[in-house]
């Protein structure tokens, strides 16, 4: 998400999402998915804390790598609680919200960035590949 053209590609097609929208896969309507999508990204940003999961091969080269930059996002993988804290409001101001998080990340400092419940250790490269991978998996799954 830190080359402008990927991420406004993503925020053009995140425009064309409406709570109308219906999910191709899932449980998450366009209004719930859009929360998500602010969660999982306030976790990127450190805003939101995660209880850290058990470690695991995905926290380690190669497995983390082969996830992160080369296998597709799986449908239907459960996710942590906390990333599916907070409720529909407006849903202009969720989306907005999303967007202003989407910036923020792609301006974060290179380095260590937070910790991921699942890989662990993140760079914040690395987090920006994740979430560039994980809100492309949800808009595909509005057929975005």
């Amino acid at each position: 998400m830190r080359n402008r053209k990927v991420r406004n590609s993503l925020l053009e097609r995140m425009q064309r999402l409406t709570p109308a929208s219906v999910r191709r896969w899932g449980q998450m309507d366009a209004a719930r998915m859009i929360c998500h999508l602010s969660d999982a990204l306030a976790m990127a940003l450190g805003d939101l804390p995660v209880k850290p999961g058990k470690p695991g091969p995905f926290q380690r080269f190669p497995f983390k790598h082969l996830f992160l930059y080369f296998m597709p996002m799986p449908k239907g993988v459960s996710t942590a609680p906390e990333l599916l804290s907070t409720s529909p409001a407006r849903f202009e101001d969720d989306r907005r919200l999303v967007e202003e998080r989407i910036h923020r990340l792609a301006a974060a400092p290179r380095g260590a960035g937070p910790v991921h419940p699942f890989f662990g250790p993140l760079t914040n490269d690395q987090w920006n590949v994740l979430q560039h991978k994980h809100i492309d998996h949800h808009l595909k799954q509005f057929g975005l």
